[in-house]
């Protein structure tokens, strides 16, 4: 199981950190947290046996998603 990894997109770098007790406030359990330049970018419920290939592939698809969002606006819910 991953507990960081970097996913590259349209010339960026996020960072993707596993975050577990009170880390992963006010989510209920454990979540993958994306960061950009160590902003908040997302984050998502994690799962103990999360390959890196799904974590990855699940940050790219949010990422596709919101592509059309201004930048100041990503990682607003």
């Amino acid at each position: 199981m991953a507990e960081r990894l970097a996913v590259s997109w349209q010339g960026s770098e996020y960072e993707v950190v596993r975050l577990d007790g009170r880390e992963a406030m006010p989510e209920p359990g454990p979540v993958w947290q994306v960061t950009r330049d160590g902003a908040p970018v997302t984050s998502f419920p994690a799962h103990h046996r999360d390959a890196p290939t799904e974590v990855r592939e699940k940050v790219l698809e949010w990422l596709r998603a919101n592509q059309s969002r201004p930048e100041a606006d990503v990682g607003r819910q």
